[in-house]
């Protein structure tokens, strides 16, 4: 089993929205960012990346229906924001669950969440989440309980907005597919939460280090797993047991993550999905 060709068409899409880089969306405060407030260091303009992001989010609104702020959990980042197709008689339409990133240190789902619009176009429900972050004092395993307890949210409630929980998919980008991956590469956790294997279709993480034991971005080494051994753990590539039956895996040509990526899609072959690189 692959990705179904709408998943595989709004992927595409999202993967030449995300490198890119008015109104009444409230988002996480992004003048305080780590990137923001040291352009110097990254060779992308992220001041502009997030409020052209917040723009389109509020374009997005106006335009498809929705229901913001969903709680999973009771701090204010465990949230998500739901972004329905303009069909009104929708029903067992395909989910598509979305990790921003950040480091771990900063982002919120307000930015975010115009990458729904090419899977809105596909039929195709989108979720936007936001998690805890290591900027207020959150730190691993913190971000993955948060990933795993929005995806028992999307099983246990989307059929309420004609969403299949059967046919749930998981990606993100940077932080975020470190987190679509952790779900992703052993399923093992879906068990104890009450949710099927066959629940969770696929994985599309984007542009993420699976090897968390290699130093990240500047400002941000070793906050999200301040020890040795919770770099380790906090690693998706070394714990693929049971994974998704169905991945892609997408890097940019100029970044630094080829390897991990390349390594992460040998891993997950090696376990039986059917990934795509």
């Amino acid at each position: 089993m692959f990705l179904s060709h709408p998943i595989k068409s709004a992927f595409l899409a999202l993967c030449i929205l995300l490198p890119s880089a008015v109104t009444d969306v409230v988002a996480q405060d992004m003048s305080t960012y780590y990137t923001v407030t040291h352009p110097d260091e990254f060779d992308i303009d992220w001041g502009a990346f997030y409020r052209t992001m917040t723009e389109r989010t509020t374009r997005l609104r106006e335009q498809y229906p929705h229901h913001l702020d969903l709680a999973f959990g009771d701090d204010p980042k465990q949230k998500l924001d739901l972004y329905l197709p303009k069909d009104s008689d929708l029903s067992n339409a395909p989910v598509f669950l979305f990790f921003h990133g950040g480091g771990f240190r900063e982002g919120d789902r307000a930015h975010y969440g115009a990458v729904a619009e090419p899977f809105l176009k596909q039929g195709i429900i989108t979720a936007v989440a936001s998690y805890r972050l290591t900027a207020d004092g959150f730190h691993y395993p913190d971000q993955p309980t948060d990933a795993r307890n929005a995806v028992k949210w999307l099983y246990e409630n989307i059929a309420k907005f004609g969403g299949d929980p059967d046919s749930i998919y998981v990606g993100g980008h940077s932080a975020g597919a470190i987190l679509s991956a952790d779900l992703g590469v052993d399923r093992a956790w879906m068990l104890a939460a009450g949710i099927p294997l066959s629940a969770l279709k696929g994985l599309v993480p984007v542009s993420g280090p699976y090897d968390l034991r290699e130093r990240g971005r500047p400002g941000e080494q070793y906050a999200y797993a301040p020890s040795t051994e919770l770099l380790a753990e906090a690693s998706p590539i070394l714990h693929i047991g049971d994974p998704a039956p169905a991945a892609v895996v997408a890097v940019g040509s100029l970044e630094a993550y080829q390897a991990s990526s390349e390594e992460l899609v040998a891993k997950l072959t090696a376990a039986g999905s059917e990934v795509h690189y």
